[in-house]
């Protein structure tokens, strides 16, 4: 049930149905040469409507103003100030609220919004509000079994970016529009240029830019359409499962309203 393709009676009706909306959530970056900027996005607007056959809910348009500053030197990158980023999703997600939904659930399909979803959900601890906000992070939700069946389909080694996997899952959800034939025929590996750094548990924000200068990584050009099927199928019973477990979740919302009503009253006799 996706929120743009409804009319104002089934909208309010499903409102008070489906107390959950789902925000895919993506980016705009280099995906290499051969698949369009929007590949996150649309990969998680794709698992959210699967999904959501699976486990009925309000699926939201694909967000894509999240974290992407390792790209930011790409042509096709857009960003937001740090600020202003966690401001915008903020309104949003109250904006989704006040049209009845008491649970969001925000499905992550782009690596580089993890952190920055973290410390967005813990920024929200200390604001009331409506809702309760749930993070799956699509690439991560999945059980064993499910992990073994998802690596059994790859014959080269995945990183999780323009390889083999993203590039059969955007095959998948928008056949005829990725350029196969300027993928080329190589394998990019990590250059391990911060080999001195991270075994001592040093951080820095070139982490993934040392690894992979293109924003390409693997082999793409194993990738095909049938294996992006059969990968959407797995990864969207997965986030069904979860998004079904948020809707049963009744700690998450007893918890916030005790500690809401802490914050709210603290420093009070």
């Amino acid at each position: 049930m996706r929120w743009v393709e409804l009319v104002p009676s089934e909208f309010e009706k499903l409102a008070r149905e489906e107390s959950l909306c789902v925000v895919p959530m993506g980016s705009l970056e280099r995906h290499g040469e051969h698949i369009p900027f929007g590949c996150d996005m649309i990969i998680g607007e794709t698992l959210c409507e699967i999904a959501a056959q699976k486990t009925p809910c309000v699926v939201f348009p694909g967000y894509f103003l999240g974290q992407v500053h390792e790209a930011a030197c790409f042509t096709g990158t857009v960003n937001l100030p740090q600020a202003l980023a966690v401001e915008v999703l903020s309104r949003v997600l109250q904006g989704i609220a006040e049209n009845g939904f008491t649970k969001i659930a925000i499905v992550n399909a782009h690596g580089g919004n993890r952190s920055f979803l973290e410390y967005f959900s813990m920024s929200q601890l200390d604001e009331q509000r409506s809702y309760v906000l749930y993070i799956i992070n699509a690439y991560n939700a999945l059980n064993e079994q499910e992990e073994k069946d998802l690596a059994r389909l790859w014959e080269t080694p995945i990183f999780g970016h323009a390889d083999e996997l993203e590039t059969s899952l955007f095959m998948a959800c928008r056949p005829g529009l990725s350029r196969m034939d300027l993928a080329g025929n190589g394998e990019t590996l990590p250059t391990n240029r911060f080999a001195h750094l991270r075994p001592r548990g040093i951080q820095n924000a070139h982490w993934w830019y040392a690894d992979f200068p293109q924003n390409v990584t693997g082999a793409p050009r194993a990738a095909t359409e049938e294996k992006g099927r059969r990968a959407l199928e797995i990864m969207a019973t997965a986030v069904a499962r979860g998004l079904q477990i948020i809707k049963d979740d009744t700690t998450a919302p007893t918890l916030q309203k005790e500690f809401l009503d802490r914050v709210r009253n603290k420093g009070k006799v």
